[in-house]
């Protein structure tokens, strides 16, 4: 009997509240905490080409001399999950520091190509 009591408030309160349309407005006084970003002391570096032909990217640490690739020039570079960006120069020649150590993911964008991510890389630290 005594495990049917609150069953049956439960029971009463919804059947009561059935046809109610209503709002409820819960005021929570929870401290919210803004932590600054880690700092990374790792960086990336390289030079991007694309092949028109194949369609395809080249991340190298030299610039690429191969005839079918041409150097990705004001491409914007991000690594992906810290959101740092830069635009690749001339040559395809691009640098970014303060980022996490290890295996990272590059997100390429270009006006020719559109976003692609999946390149692969390992950061060196300072």
């Amino acid at each position: 009997m005594k495990k049917m009591l609150p069953l049956a408030a439960l029971l009463m309160i919804a059947v009561f509240l059935s046809g109610c349309q209503g709002r409820v407005l819960l005021n929570l006084n929870v401290p919210v905490v803004v932590e600054p970003s880690p700092r990374y002391r790792a960086e990336v570096w390289g030079y991007l080409s694309y092949d028109p032909y194949d369609d395809y990217i080249r991340y190298t640490v030299v610039p690429n001399h191969d005839p079918n690739f041409r150097p990705l020039r004001n491409a914007d570079v991000t690594i992906v999950g810290t959101g740092k960006t830069v635009r690749t120069g001339r040559d395809g020649y691009f640098f970014i520091s303060g980022v996490p150590q290890g295996k990272i993911t590059l997100r390429v964008q270009h006006r020719w190509i559109g976003p692609r991510s999946g390149v692969y890389i390992n950061t060196s630290s300072r």
